[in-house]
């Protein structure tokens, strides 16, 4: 029997020993399967990182070569047009630095004005530490500064003695605290006091810097109006305007064409949902009049309008109509300084005529998202937004996909 149950516990202890085994070694290989599966994900992520780079370049490449084709046609890009596209650039520029200025100026004046609220509420904190430090201080010496020692050698009762001695040492242990409490107030007031000085010198740069591209800007647009009327009168004659005009919209449709191209050769068709789902519900770019429409007349009957023109007032944020990615963000003659949003399923949106563009090729923008600021470029009299919407080859109503 005695050898019985020796076997039977035996044969218990191997059971829990292999069980046990069993585990750890599962345990093992699920610890190293998780890591190997966690690299091989993290090496996949790395390695599709590197792919959207790359056909990131290669977009920006191929579109470099598209406006690189065409600067090359000197008769599209005369002298006067060049001159236009150069002072128009300039002014694009000079006016985005300026809107940056404006947005530091406001941010440093919110500071200033944060921190000298903070500087009020540690004066008032000051003030209230040394009244409490002052009832403090008069307490203790009112009778005068040897009153801590007649109250103890007047004691004969021990007890008594001892709640003195402990009433002054609570005494003085809080007026410690208090004068480490403004003393830490103080110090904070000093550095604060730094700050402000600093963030007041940042103020005073930032605003004559803005004065100086103020200056900048007004030297800028000065010429460019002066070009702009050369540019005008060059192209005063009807069949020369006629011209020019079929030349512009012969030049854009030769962007579109090669940025088609290399959106099907680059660009997976299944990154954008297109704008199908969502005629009839985009908002329209631009709060603005509508001054040229669809398919209307355009210069004597002799051609018609493939988008439509939108007065604003300059410098009114453009918005991007949905979901899309970049494709085109550059000046193109007869629609100045141009945005075009690819979005999918054929579908791409323009932007023409912008004071200053935000977004580079490559740029992902979100619905609503502001893509570049009304503008005059492109040789206009007044700011407006030409925007257009398309489907593979044609143009469609954009009246018929914006509410």
């Amino acid at each position: 029997m005695t050898v019985y149950s020796s076997a039977l516990v035996t044969l218990s202890r191997i059971f829990r020993w292999g069980l046990l085994y069993i585990v750890l070694i599962f345990s093992i290989s699920i610890f190293f399967s998780f890591n190997e599966g966690w690299a091989a994900e993290e090496a996949i992520a790395s390695q599709d990182k590197q792919q959207n780079q790359q056909k990131l370049k290669q977009l920006k490449q191929q579109i470099q070569k598209v406006k690189t084709r065409l600067n090359a046609n000197k008769n599209r890009y005369n002298s006067a047009a060049q001159q236009l596209k150069t002072i128009e650039v300039k002014v694009a520029h000079t006016t985005g630095v300026l809107r940056q200025l404006q947005k530091k100026l406001k941010e440093s004046k919110l500071e200033i004005d944060k921190l000298t609220r903070r500087e009020t509420t540690l004066l008032k904190k000051k003030q209230q530490q040394q009244k409490v430090l002052s009832k403090q201080f008069r307490a203790a010496y009112g009778n005068g500064q040897e009153e801590y020692l007649k109250l103890l050698l007047n004691q004969d009762e021990p007890a008594e003695l001892g709640r003195m001695l402990s009433y002054f040492k609570y005494l003085n242990a809080a007026r410690s605290e208090e004068i480490l409490k403004l003393s830490q107030t103080l110090q904070e007031l000093s550095q604060l006091k730094l700050v402000i000085d600093k963030e007041h010198q940042n103020l005073v740069n930032l605003t004559q810097e803005q004065k100086n591209q103020v200056a900048q800007l007004s030297k800028q647009q000065s010429e460019r109006k002066e070009i702009a009327s050369h540019w005008q009168k060059k192209v005063r004659s009807a069949d020369l305007q006629l011209n020019n005009l079929l030349a512009d919209e012969k030049e854009l449709q030769s962007i579109i064409e090669a940025v088609r191209e290399i959106i099907e050769v680059f660009f997976p068709k299944e990154s954008l949902i297109g704008l199908a789902k969502l005629k009839g519900k985009l908002r329209w770019p631009v709060v603005g009049k509508l001054i040229n429409r669809y398919g209307s007349e355009r210069y004597q009957g002799k051609m018609r309008w493939h988008g439509v023109m939108l007065k604003a007032n300059e410098g009114r944020p453009v918005h991007a109509i949905s979901t899309g990615q970049v494709v085109f963000s550059d000046w193109l003659r007869g629609y100045g300084l141009l945005t075009m949003v690819d979005h999918g399923k054929g579908y791409l949106s323009l932007y023409g005529h912008n004071q200053s563009l935000l977004k580079q090729v490559g740029d992902w923008v979100d619905p609503g998202e502001v893509i570049a600021y009304v503008g005059n470029t492109g040789g206009r009299a007044t700011s407006s937004l030409y925007f257009e919407i398309r489907h593979h080859k044609k143009t469609v109503n954009p009246a018929l996909w914006c509410k």
